[in-house]
């Protein structure tokens, strides 16, 4: 079957895919909804629930993403206390998703919305600080082990988990034009995935992914087409297939 130029595979989590599905049709792109990856929430735990009432104890809560926002929002009950100063998210989906709930962020991580970018906005020396980072099970370690060697105590909290759909076993897909990746687990969950033989979709899919070291990952894996995204963002994505030379 022949791919359409303006067909886009969509693997954001289905609660997730609305606001770039959206950009995509208004440029003029056919989305297809298709979650690599559920989002499940986390048992609370005493240690999960003390360490969320304690969060005034810290002098900076840094939010991964936009889940960690909601999930721990909804462990601790919506009952935010005194907020410390240095509140912090990676990105303005974690950045509006706290705004949303009145935790106005200190910082936003800026392009390209990643821990590398938040350390460059971070003090040098962070001794005598506490820190907490809310964030999904697995996931890299890079910020904590940097933060830690500027000198900060460095507690993490996971509070949600990334899954395979419940219904990945019956799913089908067409072969479309672009694929979205915006995570590694997206990327090999999308590869379990399809009934479809895996090889044709890396060699005649162009991917689009959120960063450098998403493209490295994507190529190791013998994705052949690749895109990287202008920026860690739905707009990003959008923005780089539309801008696409190939098309």
């Amino acid at each position: 079957m022949q791919s359409n130029e303006k067909t886009v595979l969509v693997t954001r989590p289905a609660h997730q895919s609305d606001h770039l599905c959206g950009l995509l049709t208004a440029a003029g792109f056919t989305p297809i909804r298709y979650p690599t990856i559920a989002i499940q929430a986390v048992e609370n735990t005493a240690h999960i629930s003390n360490t969320l009432y304690q969060h005034s104890n810290y002098d900076y809560l840094i939010f991964i993403s936009a889940n960690a926002v909601i999930q721990a929002d909804r462990l601790i009950d919506h009952q935010w206390q005194k907020t410390p100063s240095g509140m912090i998210a990676i990105g303005p989906k974690t950045a509006d998703t706290l705004d949303q709930l009145g935790l106005k962020p200190a910082i936003t991580a800026a392009k390209p919305f990643n821990s590398e970018r938040l350390l460059t906005q971070l003090p040098s020396d962070l001794k005598q600080k506490k820190g907490l980072i809310i964030k999904g099970k697995g996931g890299r370690t890079l910020l904590a082990e940097q933060l830690q060697k500027r000198g900060m105590t460095v507690d993490t909290l996971d509070v949600y988990q990334r899954t395979l759909p419940n219904n990945y076993k019956t799913s089908r897909i067409k072969k479309p034009a672009y694929i979205t990746i915006t995570s590694q687990l997206a990327l090999d969950n999308l590869f379990l995935i399809p009934p479809r033989p895996i090889g044709e979709l890396k060699q005649q899919c162009t991917f689009v992914v959120f960063s450098e070291r998403l493209a490295r990952y994507a190529s190791s894996l013998d994705c052949q087409h690749l895109l990287i995204s202008h920026g860690a963002s739905d707009k990003g994505l959008v923005s780089a297939i539309s801008q696409d030379k190939k098309r």
